[in-house]
């Protein structure tokens, strides 16, 4: 189950500036989220509008650099362009 430690690490995670380290600790704590999403029945919208799954995805999106549209359009095209 999720701690009080794992809402302090979401917050503390908005000073981070390491992408991979972020990623990281996303990973670790996703679980007990899924954990408790599921002892309350819900799913996987609830994970992915959990308060602590948004505030890792947003300083994702902030280290990447994408908040606006045209950054990650070329970001996709070029990765569309690299798998093909």
């Amino acid at each position: 189950m999720l701690t009080k430690k794992d809402y302090e690490s979401a917050i503390q995670v908005q000073d981070a500036c390491n992408l991979s380290g972020v990623v990281s600790s996303f990973s670790e704590v996703l679980p007990r989220i899924w954990d408790e999403v599921r002892s309350n029945g819900k799913g996987t919208t609830e994970v992915n509008q959990h308060p602590i799954s948004k505030l890792y995805a947003d300083k994702i999106v902030d280290l990447a650099r994408v908040r606006d549209f045209d950054s990650f359009s070329v970001a996709y095209k070029e990765c569309r362009r690299r798998a093909e």
